[in-house]
């Protein structure tokens, strides 16, 4: 499931401040109180015509926190951002140590989306599996690289990052923890 939330129409075209970003942040976390675990919410950029960094930390990085508590669990993607705003974008994700998903689209989940921040090369190995089999758990990916010398145990802590970092959903199946991607296809961009 998920959830569109156009960011002009609900909270205004013009998101600059730090005390803006916190009273948008407080909005948008009441807004989402009701939405179910698991679901991915699109912030839309669209009509949006200024977006500052001092705005994205208080409110963004917050809402990525927020949304990673397991009470929680919801999947934002940042939704029609512009080409101009990405510079700000990847020295916040630098800056607070978090990835972004950034896609273009109107209605619907989109099939494609950027990475904003950086993955370290274990990290990106890993969603790189994810993407690659759909739906997959530690057990299955050390059957399927056992080359790696890397234990169930290990993959399940590579996976377990990733789904912090909002990149990857889990779910459960018995005793095992599959883990899928949000999106089908994740270009690094960090």
């Amino acid at each position: 499931m998920s959830r569109h939330i156009e960011l002009a129409r609900t909270l205004g075209s013009d998101l600059q401040g730090r005390l803006l970003g916190r009273k948008h942040y407080g909005q948008t976390c009441e807004i989402l109180a009701d939405v179910p675990a698991g679901d991915v919410i699109m912030l839309d950029f669209q009509k949006v015509e200024v977006v500052t960094g001092s705005w994205a930390n208080e409110m963004i990085v917050p809402l990525y926190r927020w949304a990673a508590d397991p009470r929680n669990d919801l999947f934002p993607i940042l939704l029609n951002l512009k080409h101009r705003w990405d510079e700000e974008l990847q020295l916040l994700a630098q800056w607070n140590q978090q990835c972004y998903l950034w896609a273009e689209g109107r209605k619907g989940l989109p099939s494609r989306a950027i990475l904003i921040g950086s993955l370290d090369p274990v990290q990106r190995k890993t969603l790189d599996a994810v993407l690659q089999f759909g739906e997959i758990t530690g057990a299955e990916l050390e059957r399927k690289h056992p080359q790696e010398g890397i234990g169930a145990t290990a993959w399940n802590n590579r996976l377990r990052d990733l789904h912090m970092m909002r990149l990857v959903t889990r779910s459960k199946r018995g005793r095992e923890q599959p883990y899928s991607p949000i999106i089908k296809e994740i270009l690094i961009n960090g």
